[in-house]
């Protein structure tokens, strides 16, 4: 069996190959030799393209399979009612759930992941915030096995609530979304979840909390605009004599709060395969719809204008920049006579504080990452194999100027003057703050004439940058 990984890094090492051979011969003929080889490399490239081609299908098949299997697991199903309760809590703990930290894990077929706070299941309803207590009622409701029982024959009647009998009817209204539609049960809410960081590099790197509020707040240190914020966290210190006076001297302490949004994502299925007992609809939301989700929120996470819809994006988030334009005007660009960006990168590694230093990781577009490889130093070799002792070889380290290197797709590229081409800092300085409530709404109206259902997945989360001096970004 292939193995992904390493047939992406050599599909990577062929290219850079490609690009060195081709800046090296330039113009319309090249040497016999230099000739064979870039033919030898392209046909290797086809070969390459097509076995991870076939291998990301076969791994998405594996994943569906795994993740139909697991949910029909009856092991992982809760069949008693649960209340707020110590015998609900062995219930919920032999179906696959577990309660530590104060905090409500689950597992999933890809691992255990948080879910919720565990006052949301167990804690005194909170009357006086009217979202908190919506939540948690409607939490508790969901969990119950009636509901996923209702929930499940609701979504393969293509959302006809007809088709559910009085008591269905009532169980299924408990879970009710504020949009319209229902929430999804607990225990495929998590399966969902736990898909979205294969696919969100924001989810992966950030700091995740759980809230049932619509917004959750904590204590910033406020960057001094002459030594940084010094402190890598909310809490900052000095000494003190025997006997301590409380003063507000130092750094400055503000609110930073996150307010909870919605994302979307939403497909079509025809009404056959929605109604085929053979096609696990639950394990298509959970995959594709999951990792799409996490995509959804990745952009947003990352360029999101903190307007009324939108989460606080890391990219518009008041980060200091500095200038990584290199010889071409707009672009990420070098030549042997013009070191162009390569000294530029390696001055906004340092610009970022060393306490940050130890977490942090480059963020860029994999365009961008591209044009790094083809930056050449003063003999035309590879600078950035180069720069890590590489001797030349195919390709380019991990790391970048001593930082791993993660891409994404909503990062922009080079090609417009400001734009914000790669960041540098510690993304757990970021903060990702959901509530555990994700939504199916599910139109079998509008397109009726084509035989088709759209279903809608929704969630709830926000972000925003907590320390921006955690941070450096690149600009061309």
């Amino acid at each position: 069996m292939p193995d992904l990984a390493l047939l992406n890094s050599e599909l990577a090492d062929i290219r850079a190959e490609r690009e060195l051979l081709r800046q090296k011969h330039p113009g319309a003929t090249m040497p016999e030799e230099a000739r064979d080889r870039d033919q030898a490399l392209t046909e290797r490239t086809k070969k390459v393209t097509f076995l991870i081609e076939e291998e990301t299908q076969n791994e998405r098949d594996r994943l569906f399979d795994e993740t139909a299997k697991f949910m029909d697991e009856p092991q992982y199903q809760i069949n008693r009612a649960v209340n707020p309760d110590d015998e609900s809590r062995r219930i919920m703990m032999r179906a696959g759930w577990e309660i530590r930290g104060g905090t409500i894990h689950r597992q999933t077929a890809r691992g255990e992941i948080a879910f919720c706070p565990e006052e949301v299941m167990f804690g005194p309803v909170p009357h006086d915030d009217p979202v908190a207590a919506r939540h948690f009622t409607q939490m508790r409701a969901t969990m119950q096995p009636e509901y996923r029982n209702a929930w499940r024959k609701w979504l393969s009647g293509k959302g006809d609530e007809r088709r559910l009998n009085a008591a269905e009817q009532n169980a299924l209204s408990e879970g009710t979304a504020s949009e319209g539609g229902y929430l999804v049960p607990p225990d495929i809410a998590a399966e969902i979840m736990s898909r979205r960081a294969d696919a969100s590099v924001m989810r992966s790197l950030a700091t995740i909390r759980q809230t049932s509020r619509d917004r959750i707040q904590f204590p910033a240190v406020a960057p001094n605009s002459s030594s940084g914020s010094v402190y890598s966290s909310g809490f900052v210190g000095g000494v003190v004599g025997e006997r301590p006076t409380n003063t507000d001297a130092g750094p400055t302490f503000q609110q930073f709060e996150i307010g909870i949004k919605k994302f979307e994502a939403y497909t079509k299925l025809t009404n056959d395969l929605i109604s085929d007992s053979g096609s696990d609809i639950l394990a298509f939301l959970a995959t594709d719809g999951g990792r799409n989700l996490g995509l959804v929120e990745d952009n947003e996470f990352l360029t999101g204008d903190g307007t009324a819809l939108h989460p606080h994006g890391l990219l518009n988030a008041g980060i200091t920049t500095a200038d990584v334009e290199g010889t071409t005007s707009d672009h990420v660009s070098n030549t042997v006579s013009d070191a162009g960006s390569a000294p530029k990168i390696i001055d906004l590694a340092y610009l970022l504080p060393e306490q940050y230093e130890a977490g942090a990781s480059w963020l860029m577009a994999r365009a961008t990452k591209g044009k790094v490889h083809r930056l050449v130093d003063g003999d035309g070799r590879p600078w950035w194999q180069a720069a890590a002792g590489a001797g030349g070889q195919a390709g380019a380290p991990g790391d970048l100027v001593e930082f791993p290197v993660r891409t994404s797709p909503f990062v922009p590229v080079g090609g417009t003057n400001g734009n914000k081409v790669m960041v540098l800092g510690d993304f757990s300085a970021y903060i990702i703050a959901e509530r555990t409530a994700l939504s199916v709404i599910v139109d079998n109206m509008n397109l009726i004439g084509s035989d088709e259902t759209q279903i809608f997945l929704r969630s709830r989360a926000g972000g925003g940058v907590w320390n921006v001096d955690a941070f450096r970004i690149g600009i061309v």
